[in-house]
């Protein structure tokens, strides 16, 4: 981007209980009797009646926007806003967007008002049915608003449309570049330097003639200082896009030189076995809802550190661009996740739900692809992957996936692993445990059934993708190990991190979960889904919402530690 103009502030908000805002026109003025809310905010942290609340309600912005100078091209850009939104320009509708949880960009360059006065209008609504993805049920908070960043983003009349970056770890770095434009006249360039922070000096510089459309650029960084979560170092990528030798557009990121790989049902870092073992994350905080902070995120991973994890699993969406950014600063290996959750028989038989999980699979890797952290690719969440429904859309889906990003491994977190008939098309087999808690299981029973599970699938790893029980901060019982003290939560995880070091087949561990966290207070058929959540909060955190820790997460630092000892 030549510039990127921030519209974060307070904006106007007015609820429509009634939906009464489009048969009203209300974009194309601000209606009566409208409130002030800051944007990024999630409206359920913004007043208390508003806590529980799902439909719709409309954001206003008035602005005047000055003329950039050599820019041509403007775009709006959205972080994330959570469900559907439709998006107005004065008066003039821009742009719709559905899925609460990926980044989207419309291009406003025939409806911005440069040198005069704009108004942006955006009907957000955040009720989820069962055809939705999420579907309604999931056992987490609905968040509603534009509770990520929004920006107006410039560039020239030509500009860089995407940018791909594959590493390896002889220092062998591909960059793909996509170059859009109004108008192929003209001479193109690139100029890609790569910067090393702590040489304060480019280990590579060049510039290469192009013409619309995708171009290849191969290069060597010699001696690479590679990335690893015990060395996150990280180099700085920066791109110009020129034309006939004026710029256009500029592409930053940081990135690690690493490399993945599966040899021998182990998963390999840079050629070397890496045993994973860390916590689920979702995105939450207290105060602020599902609105990053850069500094209560930084907290958390260092408390994530100080627990001895060297893997998260950014549960069950995307999450903000820059929590990828820290964890690939801090030294984490992350899975990222698709919000195809819970999907059953009447999901994977409607061709619009599974439309929209084509596209927002796309927009995951297309907007985070280039995040040196992330691992795997969590495709499917908890699905009914022995429905035949299943069996013939999942091939398809993973075949999409590879072909946009054939670097990482692909999962599916599954909670049916003696039933799941989609595992061989997957690269690790993925299974949420949850032993004992919910299914009654002894170890040693569990100990079988994983034994079983593995002999069916002998060349791949296998990844125990969740499992873990409740402990209520502050409820201790000293003799009897009872249900929901934090002694029977901690017993209860140093015994699965005995059981999966036991095991050669497995590669590593997610515990569920890093923190406490909120649960939507869902109705299904007149029925609460989630009635065993005191408080309204699933208490299976380490930490307590408020990153208080419990007695597992000290058991845990030194439990953790055992992944260390494993033979390779």
């Amino acid at each position: 981007m030549l510039k990127e103009i921030s519209l974060n502030s307070y904006w106007e908000f007015k609820l429509d209980r009634k939906n009464e805002g489009l048969g009203n026109e209300w974009y194309t003025a601000i209606p009566d009797n409208a409130d002030n809310i800051w944007v990024p905010s999630c409206w359920n942290e913004s007043d208390e009646e508003l806590f529980d609340y799902e439909g719709v309600a409309w954001y206003f912005r008035k602005f005047i926007f000055k003329e950039i100078q050599d820019v041509k091209r403007y775009v709006l850009f959205f972080y994330g806003v959570n469900y559907k939104c439709d998006i107005w320009l004065n008066g003039k509708l821009a742009g719709s967007h559905t899925g609460g949880f990926t980044p989207f960009e419309i291009d406003v360059t025939e409806s911005l008002v440069i040198n005069g006065e704009n108004l942006i209008a955006v009907r957000v609504d955040s009720e989820i049915n069962n055809m939705t993805s999420p579907p309604i049920g999931v056992d987490w908070f609905n968040y509603g608003g534009i509770y990520r960043g929004v920006s107006i983003i410039g560039t020239g009349e030509s500009w860089l449309e995407d940018v791909t970056v594959v590493t390896k770890m002889n220092g062998e770095v591909t960059l793909t570049v996509d170059v859009g434009n109004f108008t192929d006249a003209g001479d193109y360039s690139v100029n890609l330097t790569v910067d090393d922070k702590d040489r304060m000096e480019a280990v590579y510089n060049m510039t290469e003639k192009i013409t619309c459309g995708k171009k290849a650029i191969c290069l060597v960084v010699e001696n690479p200082k590679l990335w690893s979560p015990d060395s996150p170092f990280l180099y700085d990528f920066k791109i110009c896009l020129k034309k006939n030798d004026k710029p256009m557009d500029y592409w930053t990121h940081r990135i690690g030189i690493r490399e993945f790989s599966i040899s021998n049902r182990k998963v390999l870092l840079n050629g070397e076995v890496i045993y994973l073992r860390g916590y689920s994350k979702h995105e939450e905080y207290p105060v602020t809802g599902r609105t990053f902070s850069d500094d209560i995120v930084r907290k958390d991973y260092d408390l994530c550190k100080k627990g001895s994890a060297n893997f998260l699993r950014l549960c069950h969406y995307p999450h903000h661009l820059k929590e990828y950014e820290i964890a690939s600063e801090t030294g984490f290996l992350v899975i990222a996740e698709v919000p195809n959750v819970n999907f059953k028989k009447e999901q994977f038989q409607n061709p619009e739900l599974l439309e929209l999980a084509n596209k927002q699979m796309q927009d995951t890797i297309k907007y985070y692809k280039n995040e040196t952290c992330i691992m795997f690719w969590s495709l499917f969440i908890e699905c009914k992957t022995y429905e035949d429904a299943a069996v013939d859309f999942v091939p398809k889906y993973i075949k999409l996936a590879k072909a946009m990003d054939p670097t990482r491994f692909v999962v599916h977190a599954s909670d049916i692993p003696t039933e799941d008939r989609t595992y061989e098309y997957f690269d690790v087999v993925g299974i949420n445990y949850w032993l004992g808690w919910y299914n009654g299981h002894t170890v040693e029973e569990g100990s079988l059934l994983l034994d079983r599970i593995a002999a069916r699938y002998p060349e791949k790893p296998v990844l125990m993708t969740s499992g873990g029980w409740e402990g209520m901060y502050g409820q201790h019982s000293r003799k009897a190990r009872i249900k929901w003290s934090e002694e029977s939560q901690a017993d209860y995880l140093e015994s699965l991190i005995d059981l999966y070091v036991s095991k050669d087949y497995i590669i590593g561990q997610i515990v569920w979960t890093f923190n406490d966290f909120r649960v939507s207070s869902w109705l299904i058929d007149g029925e609460a889904k989630w009635p065993s959540r005191p408080m309204g909060v699933n208490h299976k955190g380490v930490l307590d919402f408020y990153r208080r820790p419990k007695l597992s997460y000290y058991r845990l630092q030194e439990a953790f530690k055992k992944w260390d000892g494993k033979p390779v």
